[in-house]
């Protein structure tokens, strides 16, 4: 079988080839005519490509307006300053008509006093309210699930640094923060801010205030701030920018913002923000008595300057945190969780050192994380008190500046420690940096362990990325081989996708605030894949992205331990959904047995083996939608096939629920075993500052069942009510722990 089709893309524009089906993609790869046709359409598009519409970013302007009146934030804009400012429109589409105008028209306008920044927004919509999609109200809500608007603002202008706000039309809030140019993103910082919507026959109306102080930017007259506006209309699955951005980059691609102009005389003033919290914890573990703990802490967050923050913290607790979703490990190595503790999540860009996760992969950026926050406060799976600390983070200049600085308690057999991190980088060019880092860990008792390192962020060309890295660490008995070395490229555009990679982890690495999971290694890596799109000729699909993959690891005398190959093709479908078919040749050496269970090894040996996938994702925008995944094949000496299921139910916007489950049937020499895993989620909102969800997971490795139910209420800005209910059960009904905590916290903004 064989259908023509175009390739969408700014280089292959119209160009007509044919590709045969996916069991003959290799052909085509291996056809040197074909291969041919598409370096000589790359060069002869080179030049047209560099003056298309994404060739001058920051071109677009818009005018902020300064007014002296009062401004009503209720989703309707009968202020008469409103149709005095200029707004910003023409939108321009980066999916899936990558360059086209946006399909719906989109106005932007912004005022703006002493003391705040207002936004007014018309997403105009030829449905009107019909056309909408809804499906959450709860803040930092998915916004490829719904309508949405959202806006960046650069303000100190240097194609870096970034605070995102967004809105879905039923008024629930998205921020974060972005650093490195879109290297790294984190949506788990909440400002102070405040939005009104409303839904009209002709679309929906946002109103929204920002205060000065929420921002950081320089004391200048005359401000300069880098601006973009995007807009989701979930119903075509179609994204649009008012300054273009190509795929496949996003809003926190600041270098490709427009300008905001207009701003005069803002002062943004000594923000001082004093946060404490009281918690009252009934906690009751296994034969054992119920225990009362009630605990008061304190945050403290001041600027400064208008570019430096210092935030304290006494008595930190994380009580309110949701728990960790379990995994199941069939590896020989440590499984990542994520960070998702207030404090070390805000500003947490700054503290990141060598390449993103989002630009090189999953997998790939966690073998070497120098600095992990989950090392603070955690040991054994289990909570450290922290006594408290401090961070001073933000820019002087070319730099940017983090310090981080935290004291633990003892806890069991864990020592009070101190753990210190200093962050410094330097601006290069128009959006690249270099930087350094220091990490000490100091014992009480005297032991310590230190990580020093220089890394960098090059970007050239809008789609390449360059990032080198070296570290050391100092440990007391590991001296020598203790260094770690680390080289990135990346190559991506709207139509490739090439990565390599370099990396060399020396014995004696040692970075204990930092996250290795394999030492001792040189890791060679290469990824190529491309993402032609049917266009017109098969409107049900949006993009084919066929892959391919080899990881190489040897130990540090050049001996291979582990080689994978990995082969994929994945389908993204025109409404979100997707599907992928992939093969993976593996090869792995064992030189000591691999205790996969208990009292169960693997023996030593060299193993191949060969698995192979096949998963679907749904349109999770639906009121009922469903993911699923089959594995199978051999396993070292064995076999092993998995299964993963997962059904989404989603009514109304104000309520979901999801349940999921996966199974691993390993048949081995050694003997058989399964694992299960099954977790349920469900989520009400009552309205945009109140909901309640729950977590629950069964883990089949361990027999126990834990619940994790959260009640939240914010009842003003970064002031909150939490009730949580924890617990652990084993399967026949033993109670193993269960804890209730009352946490309220409230915002003194001085």
């Amino acid at each position: 079988m064989v259908f023509p089709f175009v390739l969408d893309t700014p280089i292959l524009h119209n160009a007509l080839f044919t590709f045969e089906t996916p069991m003959r993609i290799g052909n085509f790869i291996k056809t040197p005519g074909m291969v041919a046709a598409v370096i000589l359409l790359c060069s002869a598009n080179a030049f047209s490509a560099s003056q298309d519409i994404f060739s001058n970013p920051g071109s677009r302007k818009v005018t902020a307006l300064h007014i002296e009146g009062e401004i009503v934030i209720d989703g309707r804009f009968d202020e008469p300053e409103w149709s005095l400012a200029q707004p910003a429109a023409d939108f321009i589409q980066n999916d899936p008509a990558m360059g086209e105008p946006a399909t719906e028209r989109t106005e932007v306008r912004i005022l703006y006093d002493d003391q705040n920044l207002y936004i007014g927004v018309y997403c105009f919509d030829s449905e009107g309210e019909d056309g909408l999609v809804i499906t959450q109200l709860t803040r930092d809500y998915g916004p490829r699930e719904n309508d949405h608007f959202s806006m960046i603002f650069d303000t100190f202008d240097d194609n870096r640094n970034g605070f995102i706000f967004g809105v879905n039309p039923s008024g629930a809030q998205r921020d974060g923060q972005t650093g490195g140019d879109g290297a790294q993103i984190s949506f788990d910082w909440d400002g102070i801010w405040d939005v009104k919507t409303s839904i009209t026959e002709s679309g929906w109306q946002i109103e929204a205030v920002i205060p000065l102080t929420t921002f950081r930017f320089r004391e200048l007259e005359t401000q300069i701030w880098g601006v973009n506006f995007g807009r989701r209309i979930r119903r075509k699955n179609e994204a649009t920018y008012w300054s273009p951005i190509p795929r496949p980059h996003t809003m926190s691609r600041v270098s490709f913002a427009g300008t905001l102009e207009g701003i005069d005389g803002l002062r943004q003033g000594r923000s001082l923000y004093i946060k404490p919290y009281l918690s009252t914890p009934l906690v009751r573990k296994e034969d054992d008595d119920v225990d009362f703990l009630p605990d008061a802490g304190l945050d403290v967050k001041y600027a400064v300057t208008s570019n430096l923050t210092v935030d304290l913290t006494v008595n930190t607790d994380f009580a309110q945190v949701e728990a960790d979703q379990q995994q199941v490990n069939l590896t020989r190595f440590s499984l990542f969780f994520p960070e998702k503790r207030e404090f070390f999540l805000e500003n947490a860009s700054i503290f990141q050192v060598g390449k993103s996760m989002r630009r090189f992969g999953r997998d790939s950026s966690r073998d070497l994380i120098p600095f992990f926050s989950r090392r603070i406060g955690i040991s054994q799976g289990g909570l450290v008190p922290i006594l408290g600390g401090a961070r001073l983070s933000g820019k002087e200049g070319h730099y940017t500046l983090g310090f981080l600085s935290i004291q633990t308690d003892s806890f069991e057999e864990t020592p009070s420690t101190n753990f210190t991190v200093g962050r410094i980088s330097r601006e290069l060019f128009r959006n690249s940096d270099i930087g350094g880092v220091f990490i000490n860990k100091q014992e009480k008792a005297g032991r310590y362990n230190r990580t020093y390192g220089l890394d960098a962020n090059f970007k050239f060309f809008n789609y390449l990325d360059v990032v080198p890295l070296i570290m050391k660490t100092d440990t007391p008995g590991k001296e020598g081989r203790d260094m770690a070395a680390n080289l990135s490229l990346a190559w991506n555009d709207s139509f490739w996708d090439i990565q390599g990679e370099y990396l060399d982890i020396e014995e004696n690495f040692n970075p204990e605030v930092g996250f290795v999971p394999r030492a001792g290694i040189r890791k060679s890596r290469g990824r190529v894949s491309v993402r032609p799109r049917p266009g017109e000729r098969i409107p049900s699909i949006r993009q084919f992205q066929p892959s391919v993959e080899i990881n190489y690891i040897a130990d540090q005398e050049s001996v291979l331990q582990t080689r994978t190959l990995d082969s994929a093709l994945s389908i993204q479908f025109a409404n979100n959904s997707n599907f992928q078919i992939g093969h993976t040749a593996n090869f792995e050496r064992l030189e000591e047995p691999f205790e996969i269970r208990d009292n169960q090894e693997i023996p030593i040996g060299d193993y191949p083996f060969n698995e192979f996938e096949i998963s679907y994702n749904g349109d999770r925008s639906r009121m009922i939608s469903a993911s699923t995944a089959l594995g199978w094949g051999d396993f070292f000496d064995g076999e092993k096939n998995s299964y993963e299921f997962a059904l989404r139910f989603q009514p109304s916007h104000q309520f979901n629920t999801e349940v999921s489950w996966e199974h691993d049937d390993v048949t081995l020499p050694s003997g058989d075993f399964t694992t299960d895993l099954a977790t349920a989620r469900l989520l009400y909102s009552f309205t945009t500052k109140m909901f309640i969800n729950a977590l629950v997971q069964y883990n089949g490795t361990v027999d126990e069942i834990e619940s994790n139910i959260r009640f939240n209420w914010i009842y003003k800005p970064l002031s909150d009510l939490f009730l949580v209910y924890n617990e652990r059960r084993s399967t026949t009904g033993r109670v193993v722990e269960r804890a209730l905590i009352a946490k309220l916290t409230y915002i003194f903004d001085l």
